[in-house]
């Protein structure tokens, strides 16, 4: 157990060395660099939670590789390569919502409607910005937006009904993700263009760090109706 959790350390530590790799090289526009750096990312996140999880989801670690797909293709700034990435990530994203809903109760309808208020909101100003920059192809941004709100409703909306570590982490993860689309729309109106990417990246890392927490967090329960019961113990911590 000892050897186990130390190769996990060792790990979580060689995600933020990479991560802060992948940073300093979106900030400064070094393809090389890039390209060195950010296909290990998702990679070695994945065997952090292998190496760490009591219980491997291997729906999570499908969702993570469209993930790290989508990392790979981005890396070229070229506008097809931004749409193609954007259509793995969207594949990601759906799948953690299925996930997501496995594990957790879905908040009745006045949470979640308070829940998806402040993502509403957000794709919408999204969409105003970047509608004149996607044209036609904006509606793939619109169908983001929308598995994003989703995504926050359950989240959120299960953060009022109960404020712990597991809705917490979720929460967190899901806001991080909505921000760096709008932080991608920034991008467009600035001529440093490597502060919003490395920016994103930022918010991408622990976005993904927080979402690993979660599983670790709800992984034992074989239900929902477990899931529901663990998230309404009381914590001390």
């Amino acid at each position: 157990m000892w050897k186990k959790n130390r190769i996990a350390t060792l790990l979580l530590s060689l995600y933020f060395i990479i991560s802060i790799i992948e940073i300093v090289a979106e900030f400064f526009e070094d393809k090389t660099l890039l390209w060195l750096s950010k296909p290990l990312l998702i990679p070695i996140l994945i065997a952090f939670y292998i190496k760490k999880s009591k219980r491997i989801n291997n729906v999570f670690i499908a969702a993570l590789f469209f993930s790290w797909v989508a990392n790979i293709i981005f890396i070229e700034k070229k506008f097809n390569f931004i749409i193609a990435g954007s259509i793995f990530f969207l594949i990601y994203k759906i799948i953690i919502i299925y996930l997501v809903n496995s594990k957790v109760k879905f908040p009745n309808i006045y949470p979640a409607l308070i829940g998806a208020l402040p993502f509403v909101f957000l794709y919408v100003v999204i969409s105003f910005f970047t509608f004149p920059i996607m044209g036609k192809n904006i509606y793939i941004f619109l169908i983001h937006g929308f598995f994003s709100v989703v995504l926050g409703a359950i989240s959120l909306g299960n953060y009022f009904l109960l404020p712990n570590k597991p809705n917490f982490n979720l929460f967190v993860s899901s806001m991080l993700f909505a921000i760096t689309q709008f932080l991608f729309v920034l991008n467009y109106y600035s001529e440093n263009t490597g502060l919003y990417h490395s920016l994103s990246m930022i918010l991408y890392v622990f976005g993904q760090l927080l979402l690993v927490k979660f599983m670790f967090l709800t992984e034992k329960y074989k239900s929902k109706y477990e899931i529901v019961n663990y998230l309404k113990e009381p914590t001390n911590s």
